[in-house]
């Protein structure tokens, strides 16, 4: 034993030193290839979101520039950690920022590095120290941005409450001082991510709409002669699923980095893994500047480097509309692309459609019954993602769905018996939809009569913000408990055909609320429950 733990020791120690080796290499030097660095950051930009929006300037900046669209932003997805790894080039463990709670008075461990207000030094401070004669300018919509930062040193500093005006006094001075670092963050398209969803047109409008403003920018700095001594580099700081973020799903990880303008290779797309705490080292390289030695992040080499092989990428299909319970048929699905060369693919059975396999997209498509579209777009041998919409069609029929809602301040499932009832009624689904309720702070309790056609393997799912649970015959089969962003959770059960009791309970806490339950089994693909499996 004694021969096995020095063994374990010196792996260990070894370890520790190579971990030390990566962590603390030092950047790559950079001689001074810009003059100036331009970071747009729009709050719950996501990978999804700018696939399926119309962005034809940003789109333009791509064709033209270099982009990383599969990028990834750190756990938790949400903004206080990711804002500041965007602008030090480290994660929580390093710069301290845990979640939106952070407070600089209510740390849980320090930074690894400070400047004089406490807070990890930012590309902000790197600029400020290394060229003396610098001007930054820090123009912010979300309130909270500044606590993040160590500003003192900053030229020029606005903090506005409509992105609109926050955008348009960045540019603005932006022409009149030329500043050596611009930032500039924009708010409102979390605002519609949370609101009206991250699938919604008015989310999917908001960012058409900035993608407007960002080509006046640069069409402006190109008439000033400015383009060819400036580096724009256009992010997020996490996307979304429904009306959340926070959690764990590739919809709230994945963020584009979008770099344009001098040096930068033309149509390059970037599949090397490349994440968020990349983007200020990246900038600092173009800059010619050195981050510090603590950080993590690595410069974006390739997109400086005319020799890159770009990688294929079609953007995934826009489907509208999104999943959902209608009342009556037909309804018509509409299924477009924000690329005009690529072509849709899709199928109705659940499936993975192809060129070879798919049914070519060329007109709506009328749902007239429970249907799962999935669409593709190809382009050039290559496909985007896949997107899938679960259609369910009411026709005009009664629910068979019990529930009942209660309304408290609930962090987990209550105890039903002890509270009272305030609204009960039928429903055609175990979802939120169609249930009057407040928007935060209550519960619902669901209950049916499963009606499965044949014995064997099911498997039940739960997706939901806050916590759910699924039992089946008076016991609970999926544990989704608790107060958490949009999380996921299944499990399986042998079931014999026929009649079982099903219940499904669930609670909202706040700022986000979802339910979808799914099931899958002998001949049935993963899809929603609804009444289909309903005595």
């Amino acid at each position: 034993m004694k021969s096995i733990s020095r063994i374990g020791c010196v792996f260990f120690l070894f370890t520790i030193a190579a971990f030390i080796a990566i962590s603390c290499n030092e950047p790559p030097k950079s001689t001074k290839k810009v003059n100036h660095i331009i970071l747009i950051g729009l709050d719950a930009f996501g990978t999804r979101g700018f696939q399926k929006a119309s962005t034809p300037y940003m789109n333009n900046m791509t064709e033209n520039g270099a982009m990383a669209p599969f990028s990834r932003c750190l756990l938790p997805t949400n903004s206080s950690p990711n804002w500041t790894a965007m602008l030090t080039g480290v994660g929580p463990l390093q710069h301290g920022v845990y979640d939106n709670d952070w407070e600089r008075d209510k740390i849980k461990w320090p930074p690894v590095l400070t400047t004089k207000e406490a807070v990890y030094p930012s590309l902000i401070n790197w600029v400020k120290e290394q060229i003396p004669s610098s001007k930054v300018h820090f123009f912010y919509e979300w309130e909270g941005l500044a606590r993040l930062f160590d500003l003192s040193e900053v030229d020029k500093i606005y903090h506005g409450k409509k992105g609109d005006i926050v955008f348009e006094k960045a540019v603005d001075a932006f022409f009149e001082e030329k500043p050596d670092f611009l930032f500039l963050n924009i708010d409102e398209i979390d605002h519609h991510g949370h609101h009206d969803g991250h699938d919604s047109k008015a989310y999917f409008n908001a960012i058409t709409h900035y993608d407007s403003l960002i080509g006046n920018f640069t069409q402006r700095l190109e008439e000033e002669g400015l383009l060819n001594e400036t580096l724009i580099m256009i992010t997020g700081d996490h996307g979304g699923i429904n009306k959340g973020h926070g959690g764990t799903t590739l919809n709230e990880l994945e963020i584009p980095i979008i770099l344009y303008g001098a040096g930068v290779k033309k149509g390059l797309i970037i599949d090397k893994p490349c994440y968020i705490y990349d983007v200020p080292v990246t900038l600092a390289y173009a800059l010619g500047i050195t981050p510090p030695l603590a950080g993590i992040g690595r410069p974006i080499l390739e997109a400086f480097d005319t020799n890159s092989i770009s990688a294929p990428y079609v953007p995934m299909p826009l489907v509208s509309p999104v999943s959902g319970l209608f009342p009556q048929s037909p309804l018509s699905v509409e299924i477009n692309v924000d690329d005009a060369e690529a072509e849709i693919f899709y199928s109705l059975d659940g499936s993975i459609p192809s060129k070879e396999s798919g049914i070519p997209y060329d007109k709506p498509i009328q749902i007239l019954k429970n249907s799962i579209v999935t669409a593709v777009t190809y382009k050039n041998g290559a496909y985007s993602r896949a997107e899938v919409n679960h259609y369910r069609i009411g026709n005009g029929k009664d629910g068979k769905i019990s529930w009942e809602y209660f309304e408290g301040n609930f962090t987990k499932i209550p105890d039903f018996t002890r509270l009272k009832v305030l609204k009960s009624g039928k429903s055609k689904e175990l979802s939120l939809t169609h249930i009057p309720h407040r928007p935060d702070h209550f519960a619902i309790r669901f209950k049916c009569t499963l009606d499965l056609p044949v014995s064997g393997t099911y498997r039940f799912y739960t997706q939901s913000d806050d916590g759910s649970k699924i039992l089946i015959d008076n016991k609970v089969l999926v544990d989704n408990d608790g107060s958490h962003s949009s999380t996921s959770k299944s499990n399986p059960i042998e079931l014999q055909k026929g009649l079982h009791s099903m219940e499904v309970w669930y609670f909202e806490d706040n700022a986000g609320e979802e339910l979808e339950i799914y099931i899958e089994g002998p001949n049935i693909s993963k899809q929603i429950i609804t009444d289909e499996f309903i005595q």
